[in-house]
């Protein structure tokens, strides 16, 4: 089970922007957080994965998806430091980028203890699950105007309701959102 806590993008910014936060997991938030990866994605992504020409990654173990590879949305900005990240460590297109070491990938629970430990630095009061970077990149970029049906598509999730479960929405917001379209209510109501 994983924490229902949301970051704030001052909360990221602030993590990233650490004096003393290690490359290595500058890049373990951004693999998390842009492209919205769960934690078993972002730790099989490989070196040879990330694909700059079409500004996106190759997810090949995503959830129920064996054998299967998709193609996941990351803006240049983030892959171009991915990109040197990788660089820099001298690794090869089979090595992974999450790391334990150079020739294994890290595994979920270390990357937990390493993002929670991160973040007690920006936020001592705050507990967070490693499915908080996904869970609040989908709340950043809802409120940021993309459609749910996007937010869902870069989640890779099969229906919607499954993405709904991931944002805070309340009444309140449905009933102002409302508010500035152009309701097929109004008309009806007219004649009511």
């Amino acid at each position: 089970m994983y924490s229902k806590e949301w970051l704030r993008v001052e909360e990221i910014e602030s993590m990233l922007s650490l004096p003393n936060l290690e490359e290595k997991y500058e890049i373990w938030i951004l693999l998390l957080y842009v492209p919205a990866l769960r934690v078993t994605e972002a730790i099989n992504v490989r070196d040879r994965d990330l694909d700059l020409e079409g500004e996106s990654i190759d997810i090949w173990k995503g959830k129920g998806k064996d054998g299967y590879m998709e193609k996941v949305p990351c803006d240049i900005a983030t892959l171009k430091r991915i990109k040197r990240y990788s660089q820099h460590n001298n690794l090869r297109p089979n090595d992974y980028i999450m790391f334990s070491n150079k020739s294994g990938k890290v595994h979920r629970s270390h990357v937990y203890k390493v993002v929670n430990k991160i973040l007690q630095q920006v936020n001592p009061d705050k507990t967070i699950g490693t499915h908080t970077f996904r869970r609040s990149r989908a709340q950043h970029l809802l409120d940021s105007g993309l459609p749910l049906v996007y937010v869902s598509k870069l989640l890779r999730h099969k229906n919607l309701s499954t993405t709904m479960h991931y944002l805070n929405v309340s009444v309140t917001d449905i009933q102002r959102e409302m508010e500035k379209i152009s309701d097929p209510m109004d008309k009806i109501s007219a004649v009511i």
